[in-house]
């Protein structure tokens, strides 16, 4: 079930972030696992509030919110690796200069300049029997491709918390009479299916003076496409997905749904990893106190 909205959208999914960090390095700090942290999307250290910062005075509150590669950082040499995937120069730069910051565990720190999709790839097709992972995709529309998501369950040990653009990337891709014409080949490569087309999209008769006339109608809506996407990666996820989520978005709107998958098919390792997640997505305030 989803938790209603909260009032800073990039606020909360980072504490949900931070939560769940400090949680599974707590729950495996006594496991033999080289553990890993991967941020396909990493951005820049630090994200600008703008208008989403509370009204107080200057000095009570800081614009800046620290991104989820500082928050990262923050739990040193719990993570044997950090990895920070990003396609922009410019904050590959400032990337580098938040690693130089941590000089204890500089060498711990990966940063790569790239596609997420590939990144992913290669980072899973290397995988070695004794990592465990948290990954973090936290992308600006449908840049992640279904058979990205199909790399991170194939590891079978990675916990991966998604941020699905069900109302920007896929909702909004298709008009209220049903067209989505230009747009088909993204949303097949995000959902890794057509059936969409019938399950989003519906056939209504209508009968007037004239006679019966069927047309085309738009009937998904944000929260019927997360549960879709759901039970999509379910078909893959072999740890099982939550159907806990979180709705996100600015001014109330449902752009974003934040996912927990478990890739792990151990029953004790994804009955842990999911008691985790929704302990997180259900608090209140997560992340630093």
């Amino acid at each position: 079930m989803p938790q209603k909205f909260g009032s800073n959208h990039t606020e909360d999914k980072l504490d949900k972030l931070e939560a769940y960090l400090k949680t599974f390095t707590t729950a495996l700090k006594k496991q033999q696992f080289r553990l890993i942290y991967f941020d396909a999307f990493a951005g820049t250290p630090e994200r600008d509030l703008g208008d989403q910062a509370p009204s107080l005075p200057i000095g009570d509150v800081e614009r800046f919110l620290s991104g989820s590669t500082k928050r990262a950082l923050s739990f040193g040499d719990q993570f044997e690796r950090y990895i920070f995937v990003e396609s922009k120069r410019s904050n590959i730069r400032e990337l580098e200069a938040l690693r130089d910051r941590y000089p204890a565990i500089k060498d711990r720190i990966d940063i790569r300049h790239g596609d997420a999709n590939a990144q992913i790839e290669a980072f899973c097709a290397n995988w070695q029997r004794n990592q465990r992972a948290v990954v973090f995709l936290d992308p600006f529309d449908n840049q992640v491709a279904w058979r990205t998501m199909e790399a991170l369950a194939a590891t079978g040990a990675v916990d991966v918390w998604y941020l699905f653009p069900a109302g920007l990337g896929v909702h909004r891709q298709i008009s209220r009479d049903g067209s989505h014409e230009g747009r088909e080949e993204t949303l097949d490569r995000l959902l890794g299916a057509t059936d969409w087309r019938e399950k989003f999209i519906e056939s209504v008769s209508d009968t007037d003076l004239f006679g019966a006339a069927t047309r085309r109608t738009k009937v998904a809506t944000p929260e019927s496409v997360t549960l879709y996407m759901i039970d999509r990666m379910k078909t893959i996820f072999k740890g099982g997905v939550l159907d806990d989520w979180l709705p996100l978005g600015s001014n109330g709107r449902h752009s974003y749904s934040l996912l927990f998958a478990c890739a792990n098919p151990d029953p004790k390792a994804y009955e842990l990893a999911h008691r985790l997640a929704r302990g997180v997505l259900w608090s209140k305030k997560s992340g630093r106190s």
